[in-house]
Order: C-alpha cells, then structure tokens, then sequence
C-alpha cells in the first residue's frame, strides 16, 4: 500500500510537468500577459484588419523587418524615388495572376504583368517625420543580434485574422491572399515589422502607448 501511495505522490509532479511542457510547447502559458514583441505583432495584425475584412496570415513570423528598406534606402535615388512614410491603413493588394496563368501565358509567348502599387507621394507625413523614421529603421536594418519570432496565439489574435501554421495556408488555399509578418525589429520607443502578401509588401512603424503598441505609419507598397 505505502508502495502505491508514494507512486501516486510521483506521478502528480510528474503530471504537472507534463502540462507544463505541453503548454510551452503549444503556447504560452494561460493567464500570461503578452510580451512587447507580441503587442507589436498583434498591432500589426489589428491594423490589417481594420477595414472588418478577414486576414489571413502564417501563424509565426519570420525573417527581418527592414531588408528591403536597406536595399532601397542605400540603392541610387532613382530606385526610392516615390517610397516614403503614410499614415497607416490596412494592407489590401489585388488580384494577382495565379501560377497557372503565369505559366499558361509564357508558353503561349504573351506577357503577364503584375499589378503595381500606385504612387502616395501627396499623402506623405511632414518631412521631420519621414527623416526621423527613416534615421532610425536604417539604424535597426542590421542589428548587432538577432531578432525574435512570434508565434501568434489564437488567445490574442485580433477579430478577422486567422493564423494558422504556414503548410496548413499552403495546402489548403481557402483564404488568400497569405500574409507573413516579419519578426518585429525594436528599440525602447520604436518598433518596424514588414508585411508581405501575393507579390507586395510594406512596412509599418509602431510606438508604445498606455502600455501597448500601435501603429503610426506605413511605409509605401513595393513589388516583390
């Protein structure tokens, strides 16, 4: 008897531990409030949604938010020329031309174009701002260590976004576009995480505020 009594006294610790580490696997822990990388994120994905449209996106993010940036804030004037800092918006982008057609249309020798994003150069934010915003994403487009990824829970997934892991947005193809978010680059006071859907992207910038994150401005759509 004392033998299975002291079985019994093992095997709850035993069976916390394995709650414990099914939960850290799966998750985070319930009840556990959200770290500032995961507000960013779900800043990010609220703004998405904010037209009440339904978003669909990889459930982790990967990757890092300001390549692109660099690439076009050091390439000549020539290849910026138009990008800047809006105010931000949801990030809707249009019916792209699937593979197939892409395909069918090169055997048949004619030419598929993409859709381009249209130019916002009368919409931009005062030119402080856009040199303040700009200063600070080249400085965090190579950060000394590496970024973080998120994995977004449903617990805190904003209305409208749907976050599933990546094979299951790729074999099922019932919500498209697909987005994938960036791990967000941050200092104190200023956060960057880069969007991309079909074949565009963005960038937004975020700012804490009453203990979270919200977005401040989007900067302009690039083909990809």
């Amino acid at each position: 008897m004392s033998g299975s009594r002291g079985e019994r006294k093992l095997a709850r610790p035993l069976g916390a531990a394995f709650l414990l580490l099914m939960a850290t696997a799966c998750g985070r822990a319930p009840g556990q409030p959200l770290d500032d990388d995961e507000k960013i994120v779900r800043a990010v994905l609220a703004t998405l949604a904010s037209d009440g449209k339904p978003v669909c996106a990889d459930k982790g993010t990967s990757g890092r938010a300001l390549t692109t940036f660099r690439e076009f804030a050091l390439a000549p004037r020539p290849s910026r020329d138009g990008l800047g800092w809006h105010a931000p918006g949801p990030f809707r982008v249009p019916q792209m031309p699937t593979q197939a057609e892409i395909d069918t249309a090169e055997r048949q020798g004619r030419e598929v174009r993409l859709p381009e994003p249209g130019d916002r150069r009368d919409d931009r934010l005062p030119a402080v701002r856009q040199s303040g915003l700009d200063g600070a994403a080249l400085a965090l487009s190579m950060p000394a260590v590496a970024d973080r990824a998120i994995s977004v829970d449903a617990s805190w997934a904003p209305p409208h976004v749907i976050a599933r892991w990546w094979p299951i947005n790729r074999m099922k193809g019932d919500c498209t576009p697909v987005y994938m978010l960036s791990n967000p680059a941050r200092t104190r006071g200023l956060a960057f995480v880069s969007v991309r859907a079909d074949h565009w992207g963005t960038i937004y910038a975020l700012e804490p505020q009453g203990g979270d994150w919200v977005t401040t401005a989007q900067w302009s759509a690039w083909l990809y």
